[in-house]
């Protein structure tokens, strides 16, 4: 079974392309989404260690490291002052907690964020206009380049992974 921790995945070019990266710029979007005001960047390791590595809800250690069965283990952010209630995203409000210990008032953030702690994410790989590869880093030229209908350009390559890996699921 394999192993997770927050800062297993290599780093990229981009400045999401850490596990802890990936994260901030997840849990920033959604503050973003909910009309948040946001502070300055922090990590879950920043409020971890702060939080001596307990969670605030169950008051139980949460571990540094977690295996795909132990998800509702893994850490996680919440906030003491909700942001539906006008809380800031920034590190005086933020708390750790176990993934399992919260609940997320939007799910599909809480999808996502289950797939982040124990896998790369597997969503289509998108690109803006500018981009010359993918999430993954595989070029978006020639025949390697798929035009959505939303006017996306997506990633052959990336796509054709992802089949490969539901076939071999199936079986």
């Amino acid at each position: 079974m394999d192993d997770f921790g927050l800062d297993d995945w290599p780093q990229r070019v981009s400045s999401a392309g850490s596990r802890q990266g990936r994260m901030h710029v997840m849990y920033l979007r959604a503050g973003i989404r909910a009309g948040v005001p946001c502070g300055w960047i922090f990590t879950v390791d920043d409020v971890a260690k702060r939080d001596r590595w307990l969670c605030h809800v169950c008051r139980e250690p949460v571990p540094q490291r977690w295996t795909a069965g132990e998800l509702t283990r893994a850490p996680a952010l919440t906030f003491a002052t909700p942001w539906a209630d006008g809380g800031r995203y920034d590190k005086a409000n933020a708390r750790l907690a176990h993934f399992g210990c919260i609940t997320f008032s939007d799910p599909a953030f809480g999808r996502r964020l289950g797939q982040l702690l124990v896998r790369d994410l597997t969503v289509k790989a998108r690109a803006g206009s500018q981009d010359e590869t993918c999430t993954k880093g595989h070029e978006l030229t020639g025949s390697n380049l798929l035009n959505a209908s939303d006017g996306r350009r997506r990633c052959r390559q990336c796509r054709q992974d992802r089949e490969a890996a539901a076939r071999n699921s199936a079986a």
